[in-house]
């Protein structure tokens, strides 16, 4: 009689571990897909841009100078406004910078300053407004 309660446990535990790993392993999943989403781009050249919340996005300038404006950012790790006209777009976010306006500014108006989630949330407003910047390191190169 025993062994047959030992049996029952050694099999309920061992369900309940694999019930575990299989739902943590589901979020570890989920958690990675939703963060190659936030950086979905388009383009050969990108990088990745990451907030004062730590949400991150891709950046894809058409401009030389701003590509290699965000390499140095990237190597010396410095924190600068990264912004460009706000459009929609098929990302985590809902929207991304247009590549033709990705700009990197050490000064902005104070009413184009947000953060990746605040111009998500309220989209249209910044749709409307244009522009927007975002203050941001650069975490990732990708060329």
């Amino acid at each position: 009689m025993k062994v047959t309660r030992v049996k029952k446990w050694h099999i309920t535990a061992t369900v309940l571990i694999v019930l575990i790993v299989v739902v943590l392993g589901a979020a570890v999943w989920a958690n990675y897909v939703d963060m190659l989403n936030a950086v979905k781009h388009d383009s050969n050249r990108w990088a990745v841009i990451e907030d004062i919340n730590g949400d991150r996005m891709a950046v894809e300038p058409v401009s030389d100078l701003i590509w290699a404006e965000l390499v140095q950012l990237h190597q010396n790790g410095t924190r600068m406004w990264v912004g460009g006209i706000v459009e929609r777009y098929t990302n985590k976010w809902g929207f991304r910078f247009k590549p033709d306006t990705v700009t990197v500014a050490q000064f902005t108006a104070e009413g184009l300053q947000t953060t990746i989630k605040d111009i998500s949330a309220d989209i249209d407003y910044w749709l409307n407004l244009g522009w927007a910047y975002v203050g941001a390191k650069v975490v990732e190169i990708h060329s």
